[in-house]
């Protein structure tokens, strides 16, 4: 499994609500019975195999199925800690606009209290040297 999760928050949570691990067929329900060690020799190492395919698939399941668990709930985890962080960056960014709008304002009424403008730069005339009339050439 990857170290990160970087997808859509509404995707990660649709993933991680419909994720959910098979039931354990019935068919591993014999393992709980002994082996049949009646008839031929076939017939009992049969019986002994099917025990360990049975055992087998059965940790197989068990370990998928954690890992699906395992993996539906960190999936979980993440949407709702990024939408948390959105949430909170949207509530930051809105504070910060509040801030410089107020601070618009209050140099409006500085400005507008004080009966001046604005101070704009000025520009400088352009150097007599570098533009205008062409210069002779001795």
């Amino acid at each position: 499994m990857p170290d990160q999760i970087n997808a859509d928050t509404e995707s990660m949570s649709a993933y991680s609500s419909k994720l959910t691990a098979p039931e354990m067929p019935p068919s591993l329900a014999r393992l709980g019975t002994p082996p049949n060690l009646t008839g031929l020799f076939e017939g009992i190492a049969m019986s002994v195999l099917d025990k360990a395919a049975t055992a087998s698939m059965a940790a197989f399941m068990a370990k998928m199925t954690e890992e699906m668990v395992t993996d539906s709930t960190k999936v979980k985890t993440a949407a709702i800690t990024y939408s948390a962080a959105d949430v909170t960056s949207a509530l930051e960014l809105a504070t910060s606009a509040t801030k410089v709008l107020k601070q618009g304002i209050d140099l409006v009424k500085q400005t507008a209290g004080s009966g001046q403008q604005p101070s704009t730069p000025t520009e400088k005339p352009a150097d007599p040297s570098a533009g205008g009339a062409p210069q002779d050439l001795v």
